[in-house]
């Protein structure tokens, strides 16, 4: 009876072994993570949330003189996501979403009248950005209309080619 109990026990402890070994080779896979959890898990976070904050803001102080103005006047900035290629600590990408509407009312039913668009716009990223260049500039004086690291573009063109 001893010998089966033992042999039970060992068995659960082989198979948990097993199961968190997989679970560690699996998250070392992880080859493209979000910004916020790099370099490693949400230690990323308050860094990428500051320069999204700065984004926001120089869009907020440009937007109506220049995107606002069309049928969407009233665009915000949604969410800017980021991914890491881990090996490299290099940008893969960044998108950042802009939702708008327009309303109106209908003069003879009194019904309003509603459309609205979401805008994914890429940031022209060149080729490994490293994620310490990226912030870097966003660390800047005016990080929506300065040069992206080893790019002639902006985060301002790359929404300009966007939401026009």
């Amino acid at each position: 009876m001893i010998r089966k109990t033992l042999a039970a026990g060992l068995l659960v402890l082989t198979v948990a072994g097993f199961a968190g070994t997989a679970g560690a080779a699996e998250a070392a896979a992880e080859r493209y993570v979000d910004v916020i959890d790099w370099p490693a898990m949400g230690a990323g976070m308050d860094r990428f949330m500051g320069a999204e904050a700065k984004l926001v803001a120089g869009f907020d102080s440009v937007c109506g003189d220049t995107f606002c103005e069309g049928e969407f006047s009233n665009l915000r900035p949604m969410d800017l996501r980021c991914s890491v290629d881990s090996t490299k600590s290099t940008l893969k990408q960044c998108v950042w979403t802009f939702a708008g509407s327009s309303s109106g009312v209908n003069k003879k039913t009194g019904a309003v009248t509603t459309s609205a668009r979401l805008f994914k716009c890429k940031l022209m990223l060149a080729k490994n950005t490293p994620v310490d260049a990226f912030y870097e500039v966003m660390d800047g004086g005016d990080p929506l209309n300065a040069k992206l690291p080893m790019s002639r573009h902006s985060v301002y063109d790359s929404v300009s080619n966007c939401l026009y």
